[in-house]
């Protein structure tokens, strides 16, 4: 009986230690592989690689991955679904550098450090080209890519960054933001009331001089955009339209226009748009208790020669 005993004690034991090997990716003592990367990242030579991979862990918690083993990656990418790629060639550290420091200067500077930090992606894979489908076609590559395990993966790191123009990085940019909004929107109750008060168009047409400010305030493509509930859009201004956003990229509107504009700007706005103000309050709330996260906050940190008072979205 006693062997007995001792024989379920020890299984018990087993069982019990296997379970607390199977922790969380937080956990204080991870496992030094690609769904789980080490914690105590070489912090690197001024200006190199490795010191901007540690600056991203250092600011946001996040890592940055552009060199690791293609078993691993498939294995441990979107679980049952595997996405065609191919890796950062070797000798590009540099433009891994170049969209590193691309991410940081731009993408990640344009929104409070706390903001990014909560909601980065844990684990941001660098790759050369990436497809949405498990096969390649060319029809099918993407500049980003969203994965089921707290990653992101970005694409074109190489030497097509060489022939990028504005509208490559600018397009870059957007599809990076719009991966982290987008986490945000798919895994959090956004209000209906926000998207009811919009009746959403395919496009917006807009003329300087028939669709001009009554006031002369705001210039025609605002003074549309405003009108119509929206803060952001993909506007073609030389061609007087623009296509608004919708579902996830309209949320990201939002909450960019809350954490950035200054109090002078959105006093201004409020006071001619009302489906602007209404809407920004409510995602205000939202902020609060789904994000929790304080918008006033947020917008100090980032406006502050132009801050929001303290109970600026109070209901009134």
């Amino acid at each position: 009986m006693k062997t007995m005993k001792m024989a379920i004690y020890i299984m018990l034991a087993l069982f019990l230690s296997g379970m607390a090997s199977c922790g969380s990716e937080d956990s204080i003592n991870p496992i030094p592989e690609l769904g789980n990367p080490p914690f105590d990242l070489p912090r690197g030579e001024e200006g190199s690689l490795e010191e901007l991979i540690y600056s991203v862990y250092e600011k946001y918690g996040s890592f940055v991955l552009y060199d690791f083993d293609q078993t691993e990656f498939y294995t441990t990418w979107n679980g049952r679904t595997v996405y065609w790629y191919a890796p950062v060639k070797s000798g590009n550290k540099d433009h891994a550098a170049q969209m590193v420091t691309f991410m940081l200067e731009k993408v990640f500077a344009g929104y409070p450090e706390a903001f990014i930090a909560k909601f980065l992606p844990k684990k941001i894979y660098l790759v050369d080209s990436i497809c949405n489908t498990s096969s390649y076609n060319k029809s099918n590559l993407v500049n980003t890519l969203v994965t089921n395990n707290h990653g992101l993966a970005v694409s074109n790191v190489g030497v097509k960054m060489e022939a990028f123009t504005d509208s490559d990085w600018n397009s870059m940019n957007s599809e990076i933001v719009t991966a982290i909004m987008n986490n945000i929107y798919n895994t959090m109750e956004v209000p209906d009331e926000f998207f009811a008060l919009v009746t959403y168009q395919f496009i917006y047409m807009f003329d300087e001089e028939e669709d001009a400010d009554p006031e002369g305030e705001f210039d025609a493509y605002h003074y549309v955009l405003y009108t119509n509930g929206l803060v952001g859009s993909d506007a073609f201004l030389e061609y007087g339209y623009f296509m608004p956003h919708k579902d996830g990229k309209d949320l990201g509107d939002y909450l960019s226009f809350l954490m950035s504009t200054p109090k002078s700007e959105m006093d201004r706005i409020f006071a001619r748009f009302d489906v602007v103000k209404q809407r920004a309050f409510l995602i205000a709330d939202f902020m609060v208790k789904e994000m929790e996260m304080d918008p006033v906050a947020l917008q100090n940190s980032f406006c502050p020669n132009d801050p929001l008072p303290a109970g600026y979205f109070d209901k009134e």
